[in-house]
């Protein structure tokens, strides 16, 4: 009776065991994927900024075009492509912060994790 008992409580927990090493494996794999996801996004905030940057340099007046700097719509353009430039500046920083915060602390807790499980 009591060897059964111990049977039956040991099959239980055995099952809970598989429980949690699936429930655990799919957070794991749920963390992978996101860090995938941010590592995208920040490649394309870097590209997304590169582009608008080389667009305001492309049109930044010349030399000789300073003098037409006085009319207020070349003022407004001008301001316009500065803007442009440090609108690329704002996203060039959330890329280099995605990667240098987000996603080598979730590099790191990934490898904790998976070290943690191996050591179970």
């Amino acid at each position: 009776m009591v060897e059964e008992k111990m049977g039956e409580c040991w099959s239980q927990t055995k099952d809970q065991f598989d429980n949690l090493e699936k429930h655990t494996q799919w957070g794991i794999d749920f963390v992978e994927k996101y860090t995938k996801f941010v590592k995208e996004r920040s490649e394309i905030e870097l590209n997304y900024a590169r582009q608008i940057r080389n667009l305001s340099k492309k049109y930044q007046p010349k030399k000789k075009e300073e003098d037409d700097n006085k009319y207020t719509w070349c003022r407004a353009f001008h301001s316009t492509l500065n803007e442009m430039n440090d609108y690329a500046g704002q996203h060039e920083v959330i890329a280099e912060n995605m990667m240098s915060q987000i996603i080598a602390e979730l590099t790191r807790y990934t490898q904790e994790i998976k070290t943690e499980r191996k050591a179970v």
